[in-house]
């Protein structure tokens, strides 16, 4: 098992859920980064904190869940993806990400499903 510390209160981290809440936090800093803002790794992040006040239409859906599953599979070689779902509505400001896949730990591969709230004061 892998330790962490937590970003809000620099404590050690424990597991909770299907994921390591190591790997919680690793994706959700994955996901609402933006690229570009890391000083050393500029090209980290993702493209959802750039579609979270677009229209709540299928297409800023669709984007989404691309800009999602396409940071993940670039940055986190721990989770193989098999299906990315997003909910909720623009007018909100706020969406729900649903990551379905495989996390593959050192000793065996464990399937999981994962909401991450993005946007709207989360």
């Amino acid at each position: 098992m892998i330790k962490g510390m937590s970003r809000h209160t620099g404590r050690v981290i424990s597991d909770n859920g299907q994921l390591p809440a190591h790997l919680q936090q690793s994706l959700h800093d994955l996901l609402t980064t933006k690229i570009g803002t890391r000083l050393c790794r500029r090209n980290y992040g993702s493209l959802v904190p750039d579609l979270i006040d677009q229209p709540g239409n299928d297409f800023t859906r669709l984007r989404i869940m691309n800009a999602s599953a396409t940071a993940v599979v670039r940055f986190e070689p721990r989770i193989k993806i098999k299906q990315v779902q997003v909910s909720g509505t623009a007018q909100a400001s706020a969406w729900d990400i649903i990551i379905i896949g495989i996390y593959i730990s050192q000793y065996r591969e464990q399937p999981f499903s994962q909401v991450f709230a993005i946007g709207a004061a989360v």
